[in-house]
């Protein structure tokens, strides 16, 4: 297929398909037609939308959760998420929340067929690039351009406006979202849980400040998660150091390999919590069983062999899911 006709049918399925979380009628969404993706071998932006809309040939449902454009950047991208035709207590996967991450998104593209014949009989919401841009430029924030001593970062997977505060269980740790992105994010799967409650859910992130992997372990077993001992075997089957024991960078206790539930404000510690607070008042969060953040040393290892890792999570924990 030649590269007129790919974009042709990309934005063909953008804008025939896109539909919002909240149900209403189909709107139609174009890529911008030049989108810079980091030089790092990365896999740019343009074939990875390609990739994830694949799942729509097997009957997946397309929402488009946001338009993402933050500071420095002079387009609009969308957050997109994919639902497989059947609902239930689901999987979710999430990657690419932090731009500097790529290799969680480019594994969610290799291992699109896995997905797909598992969605033929398992519940899953699969959201593959949270943060476009961040992933296009090798950026984190959404508010800063470049590092900042003085402004703090904001996330797409914040979620501190929805967790309850330490001293007050009746408000939340912050008044507002910290970003659009990350309200339009944190409240799409609010909605969505409805039809597709968070049974598993997996998020794949790297960390280039580290030399050694872990695995967070943010569900009701904690570090005792047979899924989370799983994914330490697979890390370490391809080749991912992992450290076993001490602390994190971050002073958590690391056993086995895995770190138990953390306070973070974090979008997994959302999935995980018992209970939350929207528009000021308390309820019954995701409540999610088992909630599995992977890092991976991005400075470690190649791009190639951390892709390649990640995409071996995907299939050996759906597969044990199965």
């Amino acid at each position: 297929m030649s590269t007129a006709m790919r974009l042709a049918w990309l934005a063909l399925c953008i804008g025939i398909f896109a539909q919002p979380a909240d149900g209403t009628a189909g709107q139609d969404l174009q890529l911008p037609v030049e989108i810079q993706t980091y030089a790092d071998g990365r896999v740019p932006v343009r074939e990875l939308f390609e990739s994830f809309l694949t799942l729509r040939e097997a009957g997946w449902y397309l929402d488009v959760i946001a338009t993402s454009r933050p500071a420095a950047t002079n387009y609009e991208l969308p957050i997109i998420a994919l639902r497989s035709p059947q609902a239930g207590p689901a999987v979710w996967i999430l990657s690419g929340i932090h731009g500097e991450e790529p290799a969680g998104p480019i594994a969610v593209a290799l291992a699109i067929d896995d997905l797909i014949r598992f969605g033929e009989r398992h519940p899953v919401v699969l959201i593959p690039l949270c943060n476009p841009h961040g992933y296009a430029r090798n950026w984190r924030y959404l508010n800063v351009a470049v590092y900042s001593e003085t402004v703090e970062g904001q996330s797409v997977g914040d979620s501190s406006h929805l967790l309850p505060d330490a001293d007050d269980p009746a408000v939340p740790r912050a008044r507002t979202a910290s970003s659009p992105e990350a309200d339009a994010l944190t409240r799409y799967i609010l909605n969505t849980a409805d039809n597709y409650p968070t049974l598993y859910s997996i998020d794949l992130h790297e960390d280039d400040l580290i030399h050694e992997g872990y695995v967070y372990s943010q569900g009701e077993q904690g570090a005792g998660d047979p899924l989370a001992i799983e994914a330490i075997r697979v890390l370490q089957e391809n080749g991912v150091p992992i450290k076993m024991d001490g602390q994190t960078r971050f002073g958590e206790e690391i056993v086995g390999g895995i770190i138990g539930p953390v306070i973070d404000s974090s979008i997994d510690e959302l999935m995980s919590a018992a209970n939350i607070v929207v528009d000021g008042r308390p309820q019954t969060g995701p409540q999610a069983q088992t909630v599995l953040v992977f890092e991976t040393p991005a400075e470690a290892l190649t791009l190639e062999r951390r892709t390649a890792a990640h995409a071996s999570l995907i299939r050996r924990l759906i597969h044990i899911i199965r």
